[in-house]
């Protein structure tokens, strides 16, 4: 500068703009920090806002897995309870009903077999019944409706059909009713 500038010019000015730059880089040095901070702790608790709210979705999942896992529970016990009978007072009733069945006028069965075995985690036994049957196809349909309609819990698992030259059918079927194991010990039972 001149030495002909007036005072503020020649020293108040330099000082002036020297102290200006100062405080930029003391505001910048103060804030700049502080704002990256805010912005990063406002993404962290976006985040953790998220976290949250998918963390409350997995336990509505768990709880509504919960009354599902306490509603299976109470209808296996209700079944085990009313549909299921009792291995000792309904396994022969219940075969004989099925033969009776199969021995409805028209229909000739074949030779029948059965298979027992349990049924895990429900303290029930299923005994799977095949029975082939022959006869015209509207005594077929008749037999499978008493199945249906039978006061006994029987279940049709399989049912294969095929068409006879004569107008008849062959009828496989697969039956099944559920039973509670008697009194007797365990290895006894598996071993039958």
């Amino acid at each position: 500068m001149s030495a002909g500038a007036p005072f503020w010019r020649r020293r108040l000015l330099p000082a002036f703009l020297a102290l200006l730059g100062v405080n930029v880089v003391a505001f910048v040095a103060w804030t700049g920090p502080r704002y990256w901070m805010q912005k990063n702790a406002a993404r962290r608790a976006e985040a953790a806002r998220a976290e949250v709210e998918s963390q409350r979705q997995a336990a509505l999942a768990l709880r509504e897995r919960a009354a599902a896992i306490r509603e299976n529970a109470t209808d296996v016990e209700r079944f085990q309870r009313s549909l299921a009978g009792a291995e000792k007072a309904d396994l022969l009733p219940a075969l004989r009903a099925i033969d009776d069945l199969a021995r409805a006028p028209g229909l000739r069965p074949g030779a029948r077999a059965f298979q027992r075995e349990e049924v895990q985690d429900a303290r029930v036994e299923r005994v799977a019944v095949t029975l082939p049957l022959e006869g015209s196809y509207e005594q077929l349909v008749g037999f499978l409706r008493e199945i249906e309609t039978s006061p006994r819990f029987l279940t049709v698992d399989r049912v294969s059909m095929r068409a006879e030259i004569e107008g008849g059918a062959r009828l496989q079927v697969e039956l099944s009713t559920y039973l509670r194991p008697g009194d007797a010990p365990e290895e006894a039972r598996r071993g039958r």
